[in-house]
């Protein structure tokens, strides 16, 4: 039987942030349900209130998470951001081609020239 072996660090940037915006848009789910949970007990006369703070901090911590990953999310699928770290993956994955091993120390320039986004990348030193 053949395992499955794929980790984070194999992903490219873009299947990268596919696999985040799939696990918002679950999470977003999770969390307007635990949201319509804690209204239903919450309109419940008979409902335990020690359980019902408890609820309500772990909603407060559970939206700020969501909101502040939503917002890193959204930042990074910005395009000018995204076209970069594309580009610096591609020149280290040319890197490693050439030389056979994959730069451990580089060094990159990032310019926007002509109305295009430029990368200048120098390997530095090897992994072994």
């Amino acid at each position: 039987m053949e395992q499955y072996k794929e980790t984070l660090h194999d992903l490219t940037w873009p299947e990268l942030l596919q696999q985040v915006s799939a696990i918002l848009a679950r999470d977003a789910k999770t969390l307007e349900s635990n949201v319509n949970y804690y209204m239903k007990l919450f309109n419940d006369a008979n409902s335990d209130k020690t359980q019902l703070n408890k609820l309500f901090e772990k909603l407060q911590l559970d939206k700020l998470r969501y909101a502040c990953f939503s917002e890193l999310f959204i930042r990074l699928e910005e395009s000018n951001y995204k076209m970069m770290i594309m580009s610096l993956e591609s020149c280290i994955q040319q890197e490693s081609a050439i030389q056979n091993k994959t730069p451990k120390d580089w060094v990159a320039t990032i310019r926007y020239e002509n109305g295009q986004i430029k990368v200048y990348f120098m390997a530095l030193s090897y992994y072994q």
